[in-house]
């Protein structure tokens, strides 16, 4: 009898630790979820970001070539 009640015991305890498992997997998988919306448009704010950044180097570049020029010219 007494072994009964132990591996009915040892049952709900092995229930009762999958239930809490489960649900915390549950609650990690709902906010992962909740949050996929902002985390997409803040990559696609990084990535236009990034195009403006090398635009500017770009330009900045051919500023800097234009300034050489100038100051070759005006040294002459």
């Amino acid at each position: 009898m007494s072994n009964e009640t132990t591996i009915q015991k040892i049952k709900d305890w092995f229930t009762f630790i999958v239930a809490v498992v489960a649900c915390v997997a549950g609650v990690i998988f709902w906010i992962q979820q909740a949050n996929d919306g902002k985390f997409k448009q803040i990559e696609k704010d990084i990535v236009s970001l990034q195009v403006d950044i090398d635009k500017i180097e770009s330009n900045n570049d051919e500023i800097l070539r234009i300034i050489g020029r100038l100051e070759g010219k005006i040294d002459q």
